[in-house]
């Protein structure tokens, strides 16, 4: 008798899109690999690069627990004076990976806007350039892990605004 093929467990997110009644495509890009492998992997998988969205954790400077997130694709680069400026704050650094586990929940390479905004209550912000993909992805909330998600309905699930992130 032949084996099932065994469905990987649901993560917190997923039980989240779930719970909101929200349609989502499970997605694996190997990360650990390097960044040019998952690249293949997405447009093998035919996807847009800029529709892969990595999560950014911030320290802005009103106080120690001035957390916030960036969204913006993977192959952006977040200019945090820019972030700054768009959040009226003095300045926004990146929190410390150390202690990314501490602050979010999770380890670098597996922070999620879905999971960090229902479990921390952190503001997400998410890169102005994406807001014409119908679709984008965002880690599971873990490592090498994504849901592919309708933008509007990912945006509004985490109450996102949309601002100027990277040039």
């Amino acid at each position: 008798m032949a084996k099932k093929k065994k469905q990987p467990k649901k993560t917190n997110e997923e039980r989240i899109l779930d719970e909101n009644e929200i349609p989502y495509t499970e997605m694996e890009f190997n990360w650990l690999a390097g960044k040019e492998a998952a690249l293949k992997e997405v447009q093998a998988a035919g996807l847009k690069e800029e529709s892969i969205l990595k999560t950014i954790v911030c320290l802005g400077s009103d106080g120690p627990k001035d957390y916030l997130v960036v969204c913006l694709p993977i192959v952006g680069e977040i200019n945090l004076k820019m972030v700054a400026r768009e959040l009226g704050k003095k300045q926004i650094h990146l929190a410390d990976n150390k202690k990314l586990i501490n602050i979010t929940g999770y380890i670098h390479g597996a922070n999620t806007p879905i999971g960090i905004h229902a479990f921390k209550g952190f503001p997400i912000y998410f890169d102005q350039s994406i807001q014409d993909f119908p679709e984008v992805c965002v880690s599971a909330g873990k490592v090498g892990r994504s849901v592919r998600v309708k933008l509007k309905q990912l945006v509004e699930l985490v109450d996102g605004q949309f601002i100027a992130v990277a040039e």
